[in-house]
């Protein structure tokens, strides 16, 4: 049995370069974001020099901007947290490579905190730019109070995370 289990434990240790092609694939998502992200910016300053656009239009441009500034940073954080922590951290040992100082600190339950924050970045962002983008009609009110309530729930949610942590390392 200890061999079984032994075989297993080499196989799966040994599978960890498979999570490559995920972080790959996150790469990919980043690029392609940064493609819509210079494309936008390139609209939004077209309009500014040679169109008119209202405060609260050029607002909401702009925080789809930073929105998706936090998704590619979101999604930065996962990958380069991915590598470093399943699969290899070799890559800095370059001495012409300075890892983030975040990295040296980061664990599954770091990652998922940041990951949480982030998301409740992200929705906070989101739900400004709903908020500001309507009429008070009551749909749109509506929306607005669903968006609040999601964005609550993430924050409700990186607390019990965070919570569920501490008790975890109080018993330690």
């Amino acid at each position: 049995m200890d061999k079984l289990l032994s075989t297993v434990g080499s196989m799966l240790y040994s599978m960890r370069f498979t999570m490559l092609f995920f972080y790959v694939g996150l790469v990919a998502i980043i690029f392609g974001i940064l493609g819509k992200f210079i494309l936008e910016t390139y609209k939004l300053m077209t309009t500014l020099i040679f169109s008119d656009i209202e405060k609260i239009g050029l607002i909401i441009k702009v925080l789809e901007l930073v929105d998706m500034t936090m998704v590619a940073q979101l999604v930065w954080v996962v990958a380069l947290a991915g590598v470093s922590l399943f699969v290899t951290t070799g890559h800095f040992d370059k001495s012409d490579m300075k890892k983030p100082d975040w990295l040296d600190h980061v664990n599954t339950y770091n990652l998922k905190l940041k990951l949480a924050f982030a998301i409740i970045s992200i929705s906070g962002v989101h739900a400004l730019k709903t908020y500001l983008s309507g009429e008070l009609t009551l749909e749109n009110i509506q929306v607005v109070t669903m968006v609040a309530v999601i964005h609550f729930t993430f924050v409700l949610s990186a607390i019990g995370i965070s919570y569920a942590e501490r008790l975890t390392r109080s018993h330690d």
